[in-house]
């Protein structure tokens, strides 16, 4: 097979599947999924498993990638077992349900090394929105909590019993808000500190939240479930079933408009001591006013692409107004990027649930391993030329050029002297034409056309407008 090398960030494999507990629609375990293929992974004789690492430098082009790796290790103070870490927190603090998916100890000294690789695949995921300070009451009341934090906290135990318990409380009756931090609108909705919305649907977190749903009406019975939503989006196979599902388990729906969403507040006299009320107008009874005495709120949260600034500059990525990756083509080419050699994999280029990641993944392993099985690259012929004798080395074509190291000033010797020229690497150039825009000496051509060509183009034009 193809040796790969893979390059971790957190201490552990998985990513987010690894802080999950039971995955919808058929609520299979992720345990049980993702220790069986880590294992695989880990003991695969091909597969070189790098956790808490980091690209720090990149250069090259399809087929001759560099990348330079650190691998940063974490605080110490856990108590290993087995060369595995028991469940609960890890050493950076992240909620990992189950051991089994830590490749190895990312104790000791700082490393660096580096990787040289065919092709590349991006798999850098998503990331929780985190609700603003008050948002729906969130860090201003401690009942109300985020949907990763419910299921987490139902990953540490689902016993059989009446009322569900959070934190040692007992749940007698509990919200669960749906498009917090999702489908967000301009006017409406507040920008973040970088003054951005997510006006994008998340896509997963109905089905999240419905599967939540009806896990505690199945195994707390005696928990009442208030669910505001302002659509419910259950798209994909046997999904549907899900909120039916809900529906039959008796959890109560309410549906509010974007611009009134529910309020969250303490009120006084509430009937059993609740500490919180859920008001919303509700669009399934004609815009009455209705609220709801609740224990729990629980806020379900869209997804939000990490943070890969510094890959992005390092490999000039396209990213979209989402601020995920952006693909070719969303139907053509669905994982693969303008720079030839590098593919995307999963939620680094859109929400996606767990089987549309892996089908994500499966694709982009079969093009990588389709590249690396010819032996040799295709090239396309119409890239930037540099004439040497006209160019003076100013470096504007480099900062102009949108493809990483497609045009670098290198030495050579012209007429007896050594002097700095733009080269171009044809593996990268993308024949876009940028270079040729900003170069002030006419010094730089794309193969198949000449700037003489286009003048004298320019010069037919404008001679047949003078003679009519």
């Amino acid at each position: 097979g193809i040796e790969v090398a893979l390059i971790e960030k957190s201490p552990f494999l998985g990513g987010n599947l690894a802080r999950l507990d039971r995955i919808a629609p058929a609520g299979d375990s992720a345990k049980d999924l993702l220790c069986t293929l880590a294992l695989q992974v880990i003991h695969h004789s091909a597969i070189n498993v790098h956790t808490c690492a980091t690209v720090e430098s990149f250069d090259g082009y399809v087929g001759n990638f560099t990348l330079g790796v650190k691998k940063q290790p974490v605080e110490s103070g856990q108590v290993y077992s087995g060369g595995q870490r028991p469940e609960g927190k890890n050493k950076t603090g992240d909620f990992v349900p189950f051991a089994g998916v830590f490749a190895d100890d990312c104790s000791g000294s700082p490393a660096s090394f580096v990787i040289e690789t065919g092709v590349i695949i991006l798999a850098t995921g998503f990331k929780s929105y985190t609700p603003r300070l008050g948002e729906y009451g969130y860090g201003a009341h401690r009942e109300v909590i985020t949907l990763p934090e419910l299921i987490r906290s139902m990953a540490k135990g689902q016993n059989q019993r009446d009322f569900l318990e959070v934190d040692g409380r007992k749940i007698r009756s509990m919200a669960m808000i749906h498009c917090v931090g999702s489908r967000q609108i301009p006017g409406i909705h507040p920008e973040d500190d970088s003054g951005r919305l997510n006006e994008y649907c998340s896509r997963t977190c109905c089905t999240a939240t419905l599967n939540a749903a009806n896990i505690i009406r199945q195994t707390y019975p005696l928990t009442r479930i208030y669910d505001f939503f302002r659509d419910i989006r259950t798209y994909g196979r046997d999904q549907e079933e899900l909120y039916e599902q809900t529906a039959r388990n008796q959890v109560v729906f309410f549906r509010f408009e974007a611009d009134q969403a529910p309020e969250v507040f303490e009120k006084s006299g509430l009937p059993d001591n609740f500490p919180l009320c859920v008001k919303v107008k509700d669009l399934l009874t004609f815009g009455e006013e209705i609220e709801a005495p609740v224990d729990l709120v629980v806020l379900a949260t869209g997804v939000e692409p990490n943070d890969v600034s510094d890959l992005v500059d390092k490999m000039k990525l396209p990213v979209g107004a989402d601020r995920f990756l952006l693909e070719v083509h969303p139907k053509l080419r669905p994982v693969e990027l303008p720079v030839s050699g590098i593919f995307l994999a999963g939620t680094c280029q859109a929400p996606m649930d767990t089987g549309e990641a892996c089908n994500a993944a499966g694709a982009a392993a079969v093009k990588a391993a389709a590249l690396l099985g010819r032996g040799h690259v295709e090239l396309d012929p119409f890239v930037a030329e540099v004439n040497p004798e006209k160019c003076i080395g100013t470096g504007a074509c480099i900062e102009a050029c949108i493809s990483e190291g497609a045009l670098r000033l290198v030495e050579m010797e012209i007429n007896g002297q050594i002097v700095r020229r733009a080269q171009v690497s044809p593996a990268l150039c993308l024949g876009c034409g940028a270079c040729v825009a900003v170069c002030s000496e006419n010094a730089i051509n794309v193969a198949g056309w000449t700037l003489s060509q286009y003048d004298a183009m320019v010069d037919r034009i404008l001679a047949e407008e003078v003679s009519a």
